[in-house]
């Protein structure tokens, strides 16, 4: 049997108040997750303690050489998975439950919001959830928006403010909303 977290990812559709396996696992990792981001925007940004609650809130799936500065809001921590040398500006909004991959080197500027759950339009109590993917070297632009199930390619650029509501190839610039390709960007060999 799948646990909730497989569910989540894979798309199942669940009913947020009649699945009490949702309610039992998701309700206590959301209340610690919040707690500790609480924790943590309370703190200087490179206060050594800031540092020990991030890999916590994380369950130590940041590197040592990437680094996220608070203020934050993650409602799943242990379903964020940073690779090496990412740096995340402050006031990160994430929702997380199908899971959220930041590859190697990316970037991500000030108050950029990933969501991975979406409700049914007729039920509301129904959430049905796209992990998200933002691959190697990738930049995210300030205030950016990126909905459930998007894929970031590899070295791409959203720009500030977009709204992402399709993938984004490898190598392109993408603006707006919502996010078009601009752009090609041309690679070194």
């Amino acid at each position: 049997m799948k646990d909730v977290w497989q569910r989540l990812h894979n798309s199942e559709e669940i009913n947020m108040k009649e699945d009490k396996e949702f309610r039992k696992v998701t309700i206590p990792e959301m209340n610690r997750s919040l707690g500790l981001c609480s924790k943590i925007n309370n703190l200087s940004p490179y206060d050594e303690e800031t540092r020990k609650l991030v890999e916590e809130l994380l369950e130590s799936k940041i590197p040592k050489s990437s680094n996220i500065l608070a203020p934050m809001e993650i409602d799943y921590g242990h379903q964020l998975k940073i690779g090496e040398n990412v740096f995340i500006n402050h006031s990160l909004c994430v929702s997380a439950a199908a899971g959220i991959e930041i590859e190697d080197g990316v970037q991500i500027a000030p108050q950029v919001t990933i969501l991975t759950v979406n409700h049914d339009l007729k039920e509301k109590t129904i959430v049905k959830c796209l992990p998200v993917y933002i691959k190697k070297n990738a930049w995210v632009g300030a205030r950016t928006i990126i909905l459930p199930g998007i894929t970031i390619g590899e070295n791409s650029v959203v720009g500030a403010g977009s709204v992402v509501t399709k993938d984004v190839p490898a190598n392109t610039v993408v603006v707006g909303n919502p996010a078009k390709v601009i752009r090609k960007i041309e690679m070194e060999n």
